[in-house]
């Protein structure tokens, strides 16, 4: 039997185009088909963990507030001592299993790739848009390339991280509340005119 082919409970809602305001540069909206991962450290072996993801990854696992990855597999500190790692959507349990392997008896590996979903906002005004629902200080001073939050925003719980100056994020949320977040998303967007790639 083969896997199963994945699954975006945004199936249907992700239109491609244009919307919104039709002047000026518009947001870039998008899914990132991802491989989804929970790590977190056994008890007394953090130290453990993070050398074998080292070894296995080329980087350490990040400090609270931040992310740090390769290129390909991004580490979001998420908890004390655990991390959400995403990667591209590949062969179905193929990421959790090499993470699983990698981590040993140091930690613990959930794949969550079908409870959450992965998006990205880019543009000149994305950190404007967020801010509309964000609970966070957005302002470059205080939230910059690099840093990461577990935050609500329009009332949803969300792993937000910013990738570069563009701004660009990425916004990680339960597959459950995908639709209702997106269509926020998409509302607070609008003002600014936004593009679904």
């Amino acid at each position: 039997m083969s896997a199963p082919e994945p699954w975006s409970p945004l199936a249907g809602h992700l239109v491609a185009g244009r919307h919104g305001a039709v002047t000026g540069e518009p947001l870039a909206l998008r899914e990132v088909a991802s491989s989804i991962v929970d790590l977190a450290a056994r008890r007394g072996r953090a130290g453990d963990l993070v050398a074998a993801i080292r070894g296995a990854f080329g980087f350490d696992l990040p400090a609270p507030g931040r992310w740090a990855g390769d290129g390909e597999v991004t580490a979001v500190w998420i908890k004390p001592e655990t991390w959400l790692l995403l990667a591209p959507r590949g062969v179905e349990g193929a990421f959790a299993a090499g993470v699983k392997q990698a981590a040993g008896d140091a930690g613990s590996v959930v794949d969550q790739s079908h409870g959450k979903t992965r998006l990205g906002l880019s543009g000149v005004m994305a950190r404007e848009a967020l801010a509309k629902g964000c609970r966070i200080d957005l302002d470059p001073s205080a939230f910059g390339p690099g840093r990461s939050a577990v935050t609500q925003i329009s009332q949803t719980g969300c792993v937000l991280l910013q990738r570069d100056d563009t701004p660009a994020f990425e916004l990680v949320v339960g597959s459950s509340y995908a639709i209702p977040f997106f269509d926020w998303l998409t509302h607070a967007a609008a003002g600014f005119g936004y593009e679904i790639r």
